[in-house]
C-alpha cells in the first residue's frame, strides 16, 4: 500500500437496519485528483466520515498512508486536510486572526504559514477583513486554506462547490488544480457535479446505494463510445418526439421536463434538424451531452441524473 494515499477492505456502515455503506473495497494513488461520485444518499460522506474517524465502522476497515482508522489514536490524521459541509469561523474576527488561532494548535505553523496560504487561496489583501463581510465562495477559500495550513498530504473536500456563483466555482476549481499541481498533494473530491469531475479529476469511483459501481481512471469512461447522446430543446415538445420516434437512426427518445433526450449519429444532427423544421416544430437548441454525462444515464438507467 506504500503507493496508495487511501485503501479500504470490505468497509461498511450501518445504522440500524440501513446499510449507508455496503463492503466499499476502494484504492486512492497518491497524488492524483480523484473524484467520489454518486447520488445524494449514495454513501459519499458515510465514507468520508470514516476516514476521518469521525464514525467508527461496522465491519471491514481502512488505511490511509498504510495506517489504519482502527488505531485508538489514528496518527494518518496529521496528514490530512479536509473541508466537510461548510467551513465555520469566528466571524467577528479576521482570517488571520482565525488561521492564527489555529495555527496554535499544530506544529510548525507560524505566521509566514498564515499569510502563505491566504496568497494561495487568493485572500491575501483581505486577510485583515472580518470573516462576516466574506462572501460564501470567500468562506469555502478561507476553509480550504485552514485545511492545508499544516502542509497535509491528502486533501479531503465534500462538495466545495456546493452553492457558490459560476464565478466562485471557477475559483475553486483552479484553487485545486493549484494546489494538486504546485503543492503535491492528492485530492479526493466529493461531488454530484459531472461536469466538474470531468474538467478537474485524473481517476473516479462511483457509489450508488452504499455499493462501489465503479472505479478508475477518468479518461477509460471517457473514451467509451457513448458519444451519440443528444439534448433538444423544442416546441411542440410532444410533436418533436413523434418525429423522432419516426426517423429509423434515431433511438432511446425520452421526454426530461422541457427537453428530449435521444442518441443518433453525430453526422445525422443536421438531418433531424431539417426534418423538425419540415414538421413544424421550432427549435431552440440541439446539443451533444458531455461524455461523462452520457457515461453516467447508461450506468444509473437513461433517466435523472445522480
Amino acid at each position: 500500500m506504500s503507493d496508495l494515499a487511501i485503501a479500504t477492505v470490505d468497509l461498511s456502515k450501518r445504522f440500524g437496519k440501513r446499510a449507508a455503506l455496503d463492503h466499499l473495497d476502494l484504492e486512492v494513488p497518491k497524488g492524483e485528483i480523484f473524484g467520489f461520485l454518486g447520488p445524494n444518499g449514495s454513501g459519499k460522506t458515510t465514507t468520508i466520515r470514516l476516514l476521518l474517524s469521525l464514525i467508527r465502522p461496522s465491519t471491514g476497515d481502512a488505511f490511509l498512508f498504510g495506517q489504519s482508522i482502527k488505531r485508538k489514536y489514528p496518527h494518518y490524521l496529521g496528514q490530512i486536510g479536509a473541508l466537510v459541509d461548510e467551513a465555520d469561523f469566528y466571524l467577528n474576527l479576521s482570517a488571520l486572526a482565525n488561521l492564527r488561532l489555529l495555527a496554535r494548535l499544530q506544529r510548525g505553523v507560524d505566521e509566514a504559514r498564515c499569510r502563505e496560504v491566504l496568497q494561495i487561496v487568493g485572500l491575501l489583501d483581505r486577510a485583515h477583513d472580518r470573516v462576516k463581510t466574506y462572501s460564501h465562495g470567500m468562506r469555502q477559500r478561507l476553509g480550504i486554506a485552514q485545511a492545508i495550513l499544516h502542509r497535509p498530504q491528502l486533501l479531503i473536500l465534500d462538495e466545495p462547490t456546493t452553492g457558490l456563483d459560476p464565478q466562485g466555482m471557477h475559483e475553486v476549481r483552479q484553487m485545486i488544480r493549484q494546489l494538486a499541481n504546485e503543492e503535491g498533494m492528492t485530492i479526493f473530491l466529493s461531488s454530484h457535479l459531472l461536469h466538474e469531475v470531468e474538467q478537474l479529476c485524473t481517476s473516479m469511483a462511483v457509489l450508488s446505494e452504499g455499493k462501489l459501481l465503479v472505479s478508475g481512471p477518468v479518461d477509460q469512461f471517457l473514451s467509451a463510445e457513448t458519444a451519440t447522446l443528444t439534448e433538444l430543446q423544442a416546441t411542440p415538445i410532444d410533436k418533436a418526439k413523434d418525429v423522432l420516434e419516426s426517423l429509423p437512426y434515431v433511438t432511446e427518445v425520452v421526454v426530461l421536463g422541457q427537453h428530449l433526450r435521444f442518441r443518433v449519429q453525430h453526422q445525422r444532427r443536421p438531418d433531424i434538424t431539417r426534418t423538425l423544421a419540415e414538421n413544424g416544430v421550432e427549435i431552440y437548441s440541439l446539443n451533444p451531452v458531455s461524455k461523462l454525462e452520457d457515461y453516467f444515464l447508461s450506468l444509473f438507467g437513461f433517466g435523472e441524473l445522480p
